[in-house]
């Protein structure tokens, strides 16, 4: 993995070497500078080094002919044997690296004047790149079509762009105004959905797109993967064990040390198993795992990985979960840096931690990301399911059981009779609305094409389109290369999702969640493994609120002070809302205040920056000015 800089124009190598050196957690091995001799474009990369350690594959990499230069972050599943065929048919490849193999792929469709998107189609993987074609004077940025790696970029007023894995490394570049207008998105999901940003002049590729920037113009497409798989012989069970072996076998094929996280639960149980069947095939020692321990035992799954890493013969590394305030805070602020953005998920705290420990013992980890949303881990999947069953109870039932009942009721019972009160479209909005504090306008980002009909279905597919690389992919990413660190996520492949995607959601569930992933990799599990409750990666949110809001503002008085100020919420339904989420553990209340929360401290990042913004706002539109102004009352309000 990597982090990539860059952009158009003859003045601008000094900011991209700042935005390296803002980019050198993610590549702490070596560093590569390149500008067009007309000035048009200059290109870095900071590297860290997975594949080929030689000199020739050093980025940014210059093709052959001198045409075509590329800045790459990311892997491609099974380059190597991609290369060799590349090679056999004359291509001229001059490394072994992964970002060799898409320099010729993607000069080879350029100068065939072939659409790259088609090229791109059959590389599974994860990426995100830069390639500036010297002859056409274009530029390509891409990034990979399940969204597992960032790239964000902005277009100048003089027509130019510029471009970074961060969001941090591109305000090195160019100025940017917070965007306020992303609030009600970011309380409905804790965290800014693609192409939004938080910053009005910022915005993220979406998963799958591939821009072409010329003379100041800008032309975008989707990258679709080609469905590659074939089934044999109509056993789909035996389809996806292998498919899930090969995609591990890829992502073990490296020259750096792998581990890998070992939850406890069924999807990096699956890759466990594969990665230590793997390792023994190839006459290897299995990865070692590692996992986090929490405190309380309802929330401890270290038992389940011990039991399965001493199945599997790995070794296991133990990483305690962070429980001081100071702690807590000191992970939290340096995510939200990463992140350059407001994001609500409470377990970022825990994955920094997790990252921070497993980069002191290897530089590559896999990851179980993804499992939940291919093979129907989530409940309110379950939830849809039955939906129609729960429209044919009478509906003065259904308001009796949505009102003080449903208080009774376990988290899943109540958020599901509440969200099943009105039709399907509502039920969808409310299952998947983050935000429990109605009067704050909390409004999803819902894409256009999810399929008809099917309520399971739709929910299923949402998630992978924007909950999945929004949050878990994030996550992963900004967490792990934070420390460089760099997570790949097997589940992923395309012949993976292919699988999975044949399977109608209610397939997945037929026998209980994930019954598809289950039944594949049975026979590699100990006894009673495949059977326990899913437990889930989550902090006690209900408990770090109250203790950052003592480290933050004292009394609880100043806390809920502080948490609201000027937001329309009675005085009254304030102190409701911070006993419900801290003395009666309302889970939805407590992610809603921590999102809150989280806001807050953002704006004390962006008041770090108040005299750069302000001193930007003034050479701009009145609007612009305004919205500067706003920016620092939120942020003083949040100190």
């Amino acid at each position: 993995m990597c982090g990539l800089a860059g952009a158009t124009g003859s003045t601008e190598r000094q900011r991209v070497l700042a935005a390296l050196h803002a980019l050198a957690h993610r590549g702490p091995d070596d560093e590569g500078c390149w500008s067009d001799r007309s000035g048009a474009l200059t290109l870095g990369v900071r590297r860290l080094i997975t594949t080929d350690p030689g000199m020739a594959a050093n980025q940014p990499l210059i093709s052959p002919d001198g045409r075509f230069v590329l800045a790459f972050n990311g892997y491609i599943a099974g380059h190597r044997r991609r290369i060799l065929s590349l090679r056999e048919k004359g291509s001229v490849v001059e490394s072994d690296s992964d970002a060799a193999l898409v320099l010729a792929v993607l000069g080879n469709a350029l100068r065939d004047d072939a659409d790259p998107a088609k090229a791109l189609a059959d590389l599974s993987g994860q990426y995100a790149f830069a390639l500036w074609d010297c002859v056409l004077r274009q530029l390509w940025l891409g990034r990979d079509p399940v969204g597992i790696k960032p790239l964000h970029f902005a277009e100048c007023s003089d027509g130019n762009v510029a471009f970074a894995s961060e969001v941090a490394a591109l305000r090195c570049i160019i100025p940017a105004m917070p965007d306020q207008n992303v609030f009600p998105h970011y309380l409905a999901h804790l965290f800014v959905p693609a192409p939004a940003t938080g910053f009005v002049d910022i915005r993220q590729l979406r998963p799958g797109e591939l821009i072409c920037w010329q003379d100041g113009k800008i032309d975008s497409r989707m990258i679709r993967p080609a469905i590659c798989h074939r089934a044999a012989g109509g056993n789909t069970v035996a389809d996806l064990r292998r498919a899930i072996r090969q995609s591990v076998a890829d992502a073990m094929d490296a020259d750096r040390n792998v581990g890998m996280l070992l939850s406890g639960g069924v999807d990096s149980g699956a890759i466990a198993a594969m990665a230590c069947d793997v390792a023994r095939e190839r006459g290897q020692k299995p990865p070692p795992g590692f996992v986090m321990q929490f405190d309380n035992a309802e929330m401890d799954e270290t038992p389940r990985a011990r039991q399965l890493a001493k199945h599997l013969g790995m070794e296991l590394h133990i990483v305690v979960a962070p429980d001081g305030p100071e702690e807590i805070l000191a992970h939290l602020n340096d995510g939200l840096r990463a992140f350059g953005a407001p994001f609500g998920n409470p377990s970022v705290v825990l994955m920094q931690a997790l990252g921070a420990a497993v980069s002191r013992h290897v530089p590559i980890c896999l990851a179980g990301d993804g499992g939940d949303e291919l093979f129907g881990g989530y409940p309110r999947y379950q939830a849809a399911a039955i939906f129609g069953a729960w429209q044919s109870v009478p509906g003065f039932i259904r308001r009796k059981m949505a009102g003080n009942i449903a208080r009774l009721l376990p988290r899943g019972g109540a958020r599901f009779v509440r969200g099943g009160q009105g039709d399907a479209q509502r039920a969808f909005q409310y299952w998947n609305d983050r935000c429990g504090l109605t009067e704050l306008g909390a409004r999803l980002v819902v894409p256009e094409g999810l399929p008809d009909g099917d309520l399971c279905d739709q929910m299923m597919a949402f998630d992978r389109r924007v909950t999945l690389p929004g949050n878990q992919l994030a996550m992963s990413d900004q967490c792990g290369m934070a420390y460089g660190l760099e997570y790949r996520v097997p589940l992923l492949g395309h012949d993976v999702m292919a699988i999975a995607g044949r399977v109608a959601a209610r397939g997945h569930l037929r026998d209980g969640a994930k019954s598809l992933l289950r039944a594949a990799i049975a026979p590699m599990m100990p006894d009673g493994y495949l059977r326990a409750s899913k437990v889930g990666f989550n902090p006690p949110v209900s408990d770090w609120l109250v203790k950052l809001g003592g480290l933050l503002w004292g009394c609880e008085a100043r806390i809920i002070q502080m948490l609201f100020a000027d937001l329309p919420i009675l005085d009254c339904a304030r102190q409701d809302y911070w006993r419900r989420a801290t003395r009666h553990g309302e889970q939805d209340m407590a992610l809603g205040l921590w999102a809150l929360l989280v806001w807050r401290i953002w704006q004390t990042h962006l008041a770090t920056d108040r005299g750069a913004e302000i001193k930007y706002a003034k050479g701009s539109v009145g609007g612009s000015i305004k919205a500067a102004v706003q920016a620092e009352t939120l942020s003083e309000a949040a100190m």
